[in-house]
């Protein structure tokens, strides 16, 4: 083999050995930090999902027109470790995962630390994995994308399982 074919050989193999090490950089910092919901969830559900956050004066607090309309109040544990607890939707987002920072802590080894994340936006609340291994499923169906929640429809994240209800 001639010497410019083993020095192209070479680099060819250092250029795949960092673009491996930098893919798995990526993978890392989004199971730490986890990934945010997209603005595309809006575009994508059309007329379901509004483009901006309801609740004027403080943004982590729902909005009272859709407590008093009988919208979702509170987050309910159906199966697993915490089952017939409560969470009740006073934040703009809230995160499942095994981590101690998660409002909804998920003690099973089929959780990431930051699993999934349920956020209020528009007059919707959506779902969206973090990029788990192990997949969030809204009523047994496997989620790719940001997903609307619907009132009384599980959410399973490992081996627990949330609804929303009034």
């Amino acid at each position: 083999m001639s010497e410019l074919a083993l020095l192209l050989v070479r680099i060819g193999f250092v250029a795949v050995l960092w673009i491996f090490i930098f893919s798995l950089l990526s993978v890392i910092r989004a199971d730490i930090y986890g990934r945010r919901v997209v603005r595309t969830v809006a575009e994508q559900s059309g007329s379901r999902v509004a483009n901006k956050v309801e609740g004027p004066g403080n943004p982590d607090l729902a909005s009272e027109r859709e407590m008093e309309s009988g919208g979702p109040s509170h987050l309910y544990v159906i199966t697993g470790v915490g089952a017939g607890s409560k969470i009740p939707l006073d934040k703009r987002e809230l995160f499942v995962g095994r981590a101690p920072s998660c409002e909804l802590v998920v003690t099973d080894e089929f959780a990431s630390s930051q699993h999934a994340k349920v956020v209020h936006i528009g007059g919707d609340w959506v779902v969206q994995d973090l990029g788990s291994t192990n997949g969030t499923y809204v009523d047994g169906v496997r989620i790719q994308t940001p997903e609307v929640l619907r009132m009384n429809i599980p959410v399973r994240v490992g081996k627990t399982t949330f609804e929303l209800r009034p």
